[in-house]
């Protein structure tokens, strides 16, 4: 189930209406009555119980239907299950289906999103898609948000998204959407689902992202982004995750140390390895303490059969630490005859060295494994630079949402609208609408074209000597 959507409504002499989105129940586990069942009944008979529990709860029919209600099983029995009594008569082939929660609990907040307070849990209104709260003293200026609640197990779902009682923004998810849906007197049905229109948004985008006329678009380009304070002995730092495509640096603008750092060059990776040669690094196999006389290695092989190594910092307060050793048995990765760690010891996992020089990197390389992207540095950082940031300035990849309050970053959405009136037209004529015969797939066309032109010719090209 995806975060709970929830929108506002602020009206004159009413306060504030609050919807919060029935939950999404098309993963969860369905039957159907086997038979007609009167109202007030609490023994219903199903084509198959199996896959239901005592004290869950579930959903008589569909979200909107009229005589739609939600009931807590108390007991399953073999083609029936046992519910408290029902509201409404309900007909044979009625779907039932699990839902998590059976109420929902909003939370306001009348100082800008500072701290916000519950309200009242209140019940999952199964003849609405939309649960609806009237908050009447509310002012335009407060914030909500809402989690959904299980009032048996008392467990509950993610926070929705934070949204002003105003309303959502011009250029929220739901507002793209919703106008789309006025635009075309279209509602959210069965066919036109909230799912439909967020995958068509997100075609729109991806074909905006994918674009081969423009390489970056300069509306995702962050600046001076500090993604990492050093810590001394260290050299490889993971990247921000929304690097766009992250297994190079071809998004990366530029890296520098400190307020006042020169910026840090790239170096390819086959270059870059020439930085560590005759040097030996590995990392802890397993935490030691100041009484050790061992040290566990992850990889022995290249160290010194007896001398000394240094153990980086755990932390930006620490320091590197230099530790003797009289022997290094290569089959068991273990230095032995050990004397000199720090009281404090060292983690499982710390970086260990020999034969380096610690100081202030010059060039990078990025590496690219196990799905994270790193960076690393010339040389492990000394201790004159603990604490101190890491800037970068990079492309970031195509953000995600999942909720309706999320805001488009793209700096123009209305062609959005266009493109999702096209899809919502063309599914309902079964794919025989063709683009080049509807007016809002040219109009579309014109904005996206316009739009690409406009970043293309906006970008600046400079030209390095040499490069």
């Amino acid at each position: 189930m995806s975060i709970p959507q929830i929108k506002t409504k602020f009206g004159i002499n009413i306060g504030v209406t609050v919807f919060v989105k029935s939950p999404d129940l098309s993963d969860y586990q369905t039957t159907y009555l086997s038979a007609d069942e009167a109202a007030a009944q609490t023994t219903l008979s199903v084509i198959s119980s199996s896959n239901f529990s005592g004290n869950e709860y579930v959903l008589l029919g569909n979200f909107g239907e009229e005589k739609a209600e939600i009931r807590k099983i108390a007991s399953i029995g073999s083609g029936s299950i046992v519910t408290d009594a029902t509201t409404f008569a309900h007909p044979r082939g009625t779907k039932i289906t699990f839902i998590p929660y059976n109420q929902i609990t909003i939370s306001r907040s009348d100082d800008s999103g500072a701290t916000y307070t519950a309200l009242t849990a209140s019940n999952i209104q199964a003849d609405n898609d939309w649960t609806i709260t009237q908050r009447t003293a509310d002012a335009s200026t407060d914030m909500y948000k809402v989690r959904f609640y299980n009032s048996t197990t008392t467990l509950y779902s993610s926070y929705s998204d934070a949204v002003v009682a105003s309303g959502y923004a011009y250029n929220a998810v739901y507002s793209i959407k919703n106008r789309a849906l006025l635009q075309l007197g279209e509602t959210l049905n069965e066919d036109i689902t909230d799912s439909f229109l967020n995958e068509a948004l997100w075609e729109a985008r991806r074909e905006i992202e994918n674009d081969k006329q423009i390489t970056k678009l300069p509306f995702r380009k962050k600046l001076n982004s500090a993604f990492y304070k050093i810590i001394p002995g260290q050299f490889k730092v993971a990247l921000p995750t929304d690097l766009k495509e992250p297994y190079s640096n071809k998004n990366i603008s530029k890296i520098r140390i400190g307020r006042d750092g020169q910026e840090i060059c790239y170096q390819p990776t086959n270059d870059f390895w020439q930085n560590y040669k005759d040097i030996a690094y590995t990392v802890l196999d397993g935490a030691v303490v100041t009484a050790d006389v061992t040290i566990t290695l992850e990889n022995s092989g290249d160290f010194d059969s007896s001398g000394s190594i240094d153990v980086a910092s755990p932390s930006i307060s620490g320091t590197i630490d230099s530790v003797a050793y009289t022997g290094n048995t290569l089959s068991t990765n273990i230095l032995t005859g050990v004397t000199g760690i720090v009281a404090s010891g060292h983690a499982s996992g710390v970086y260990v060295w020999q034969g380096a020089d610690f100081g202030e990197p010059y060039t990078y390389t990025v590496e690219y494994t196990g799905g994270v992207s790193y960076i690393l540095f010339n040389c492990p950082f000394e201790e004159d630079l603990a604490g101190e940031n890491i800037y970068i300035d990079y492309y970031n990849s195509l953000p995600v949402y999942n909720s309706d309050a999320d805001i488009l970053d793209e700096p123009e959405i209305d062609m959005f609208v266009d493109y999702l009136k096209w899809k919502i037209k063309s599914w309902k004529a079964n794919g025989t609408l063709l683009p080049t015969q509807d007016a809002d797939f040219i109009t579309w066309t014109g904005k996206k074209s316009n739009f690409i032109t406009k970043l293309y010719s906006g970008d600046v090209i400079h030209f390095y000597p040499g490069k």
